[in-house]
This record gives structure tokens, C-alpha cells and sequence, in this order.
């Protein structure tokens, strides 16, 4: 698999700058089906999969996941016709295909993001936006040059209590603000995950590809499926998880489009069990 480095050395040499999406009319034309592949194939991909079929012309064509289980679970759930797939990048090599909705732990949504850009697919891919911020720079450099739509999943941003707090304040009408808080919690105190031995990989996964640019270690089920996030090999954690949300929020409300300055505290103090994110941040 191509390692993290290498791909980010020669992908990521621009900064940021906002991500560009072309007109919805890229989309929209005289044949309004639009033929849709699901990479990643776990809850939240098929969760947001079976909304996006309620769209009239919307059509999951093919699934794709390097386990399979999900991958037939999302075909048999979508479309019964629709061919699954182990490599994204057999997915990107079919012509007939016009988006990726990408759903992968986080530290794969960089590269299909990137290469789905360079293939001319419309990409939704789910936030985190990336891995970390050279991963960021990268996607956000090959969606300013993509022919076609690229959006990430804050869809917190649509709903409508937001936009009207977003009016109330814009609007002036609630002046001076100086200081604005938002926060997530969960109680994992004391035994967080607790503590499960290594073993060997279901049949159906390719564990390899799972891990693909991340380091190499042996197959545990806490570092897979729902409890991956608890790893920082895999994600960074409830601030790229929940606080994509809550920090895109004050933006949509503010009318800012990032902060001047970043200060971060945190540690794992009380939590035990395996996993790596911090207790608090």
C-alpha cells in the first residue's frame, strides 16, 4: 500500500485555501441519475447511503470495503444489483460511475478523496475532513483543481435552527460577542474500552488494506468497526469526531471561516483500557 508520506510529499505542497465546489448544474443535466459509490461500507456509510437513495436519480451502483461482510450488507441494503468491490480503486476506474460518497475510518478518507478528484468523480466524503492537517492541505489542493463537486459531511450546517441562530446573530441583533463556548461530553471513566487480546482477522478482512498507511500491528477488534476512533493511529479523536461539528457551528454562526490563533490542553488521566485518545481536550 502506498505509504502516508510518500503520498502527502507529492500531493501536499499547497496551503489551504477555501475548498471550491463547481456549480451544481456539473450535476445536474439533461440525464439527472446520478450513479453513486459507497466506500466504506460500515453504520455511518450505510446509514447516510439509505437517505441518499430517497433522492429521486440518486443510485448506489457499487460498494466497496475491505471487509466484506459490510460491503454485501451495504449491497443487499442499497441495491441488490450493485457490484462490491475490496480495492477503491477499482471503483475509480469505471467510467459509469459519476460520485464517491466516501465513509472510511478517517485515515483513509485522504487518499480515495484525492484520487477520486484526479478520476473526475463528485465526492461526499465524510468529516473529519482528514487525518491530520498535511492530509487536509492535500485534499483541499485536489478539490480546488477537480472537475467536479467535493463536500465534506458537516451536515450540522443544514439544519435550520442553526441557520436562524446564524441570522439572529449576523443580523445584529445580538451584539458584542465576545466569548462563545461549546463543548462535548461522555463518561468512559474508569475502564474506557477495557482491554481485549489480539487475534486473528475475520476471513472476509484484509486487515492489511485496513490499516493501509497507518503503522502495521496485529488485528484487534478494538482498533476496528465502532471503537476505532479510540486509537490515535486511526483518528484524532472526539475533537475531529463531535468537535468538527461543534467548532463548525460557532464558524456558520460567527461568519468566520477558521480562528487566528489555537491553544490545546489535554492528557488521559483517569481513563484506562486500551486506546490512546486522551481523556480530555
Amino acid at each position: 500500500m502506498m505509504q502516508r508520506r510518500s503520498f502527502l510529499q507529492t500531493t501536499a505542497s499547497a496551503g489551504f485555501a477555501g475548498m471550491s465546489a463547481a456549480s451544481a448544474e456539473r450535476v445536474l443535466g439533461a440525464n439527472r441519475r446520478v450513479r453513486l459509490a459507497l466506500i466504506g461500507c460500515g453504520g455511518r456509510g450505510r446509514s447516510v447511503a439509505r437517505n441518499m437513495i430517497k433522492v429521486d436519480g440518486a443510485e448506489y451502483v457499487a460498494t466497496c470495503d475491505v471487509y466484506d461482510t459490510n460491503a454485501e450488507r451495504a449491497r443487499d441494503e442499497l441495491n441488490p444489483k450493485a457490484k462490491t468491490y475490496r480495492d477503491f480503486r477499482e471503483v475509480l476506474e469505471r467510467k459509469d460511475i459519476d460520485a464517491v460518497h466516501i465513509a472510511t475510518p478517517d485515515h483513509w478518507h485522504a487518499i480515495p478523496t484525492v484520487l477520486a478528484c484526479q478520476a473526475g468523480k463528485h465526492v461526499y466524503v465524510e468529516k473529519p475532513l482528514g487525518h491530520n492537517i498535511l492530509e487536509g492541505k492535500a485534499m483541499v489542493k485536489a478539490a480546488s483543481k477537480a472537475k467536479g463537486i467535493v463536500l465534506t459531511g458537516t451536515q450540522q450546517r443544514s439544519a435550520p435552527h442553526f441557520a436562524e441562530l446564524a441570522e439572529i446573530v449576523q443580523s445584529g441583533r445580538i451584539k458584542d460577542i465576545r466569548y462563545v463556548r461549546v463543548w462535548n461530553y461522555a463518561n468512559r471513566a474508569p475502564d474506557g474500552l477495557g482491554t481485549e487480546p489480539d487475534s486473528a482477522p475475520p476471513d472476509d478482512l484484509d486487515w492489511d488494506f485496513y490499516l493501509g498507511p497507518a503503522p502495521k500491528v496485529s488485528f484487534n477488534r478494538k482498533r476496528f468497526l465502532g471503537t476505532y476512533r479510540q486509537f490515535r493511529d486511526y483518528s484524532t479523536g472526539r475533537i475531529s469526531d463531535y468537535g468538527t461539528h461543534r467548532f463548525d457551528t460557532v464558524h456558520q454562526i460567527m461568519g468566520a471561516d477558521r480562528p487566528r490563533t489555537v491553544s490545546a490542553s489535554g492528557g488521559r488521566l483517569v481513563v484506562g483500557g486500551m486506546g490512546d485518545q486522551p481523556d480530555f481536550q
